[in-house]
Parts: structure tokens; sequence; C-alpha cells
């Protein structure tokens, strides 16, 4: 997931660390939001989850998949992508041991879903 979704973030968040003219960064972005959407699709059907993705016990993976999750392109769109990872990463966001770590860090506030 690092190499292949987080990576890309890297790009997105700054596209003019490999494109100079900024009249191209919003398809640059798109484009970047496609791809990662697209290994959101390809991790979803290589998985097959528990209660968790990697079975009964919640990781590291499910966290980093939650809180990846509500980066662009959005909730909505990675379950979209990946609908048989969504109620996992549903799982994860209500897990209580995680409540205040989301309120922090990623609250629920309205529209967060994008």
């Amino acid at each position: 997931m690092s190499s292949a979704i987080y990576a890309l973030y890297w790009v997105a968040d700054n596209p003019s660390r490999i494109l100079d003219h900024a009249e191209h960064h919003t398809g640059l972005k798109a484009r970047l939001f496609d791809r990662i959407a697209r290994c959101w699709e390809l991790m979803g059907a290589q998985l097959r989850p528990g209660k968790y993705l990697l079975g009964e016990d919640l990781s590291v993976l499910d966290l980093y998949v939650a809180t990846a999750s509500r980066w662009s392109p959005g909730r909505r769109r990675f379950c979209e992508a990946a609908p048989g990872l969504a109620e996992t990463i549903r799982r994860v966001d209500a897990d209580p041991r995680l409540t205040a770590l989301w309120a922090e860090r990623f609250p629920f506030n309205q529209g967060w879903e994008r």
C-alpha cells in the first residue's frame, strides 16, 4: 500500500514537484486520484477480510487504510472502488478504542466522506 497508494500523495499534495505548469495541476491530480481508486480496487479484489482486513484482530493495516481512505479522492470513492473493504473500514471507524484518535485527527464532521 505504501508504494502503490501513499506515494501518489507526494505528487498530489504538491504537483509542482514534478509538473511546472500550474494550469496542468488539476488534471494531474484527477489522474492521480483515478490511479489511487484503481489501487483500492486492486487491493479490494485481493483481500478477503474477516472482522478486520487481515482477520479477526485489528492491525496497523486497518488503521492505515481507514486513514488513507479519508484522503482524496475521498471515502465515497474508496467504497465504490473497494466495496468488499468498505464494511471493514466502517468497523474500524466505529471501534471504541479509536474514538479519541478519530476525534483528534480525523473528526467525522459533516461532509467528511466527500
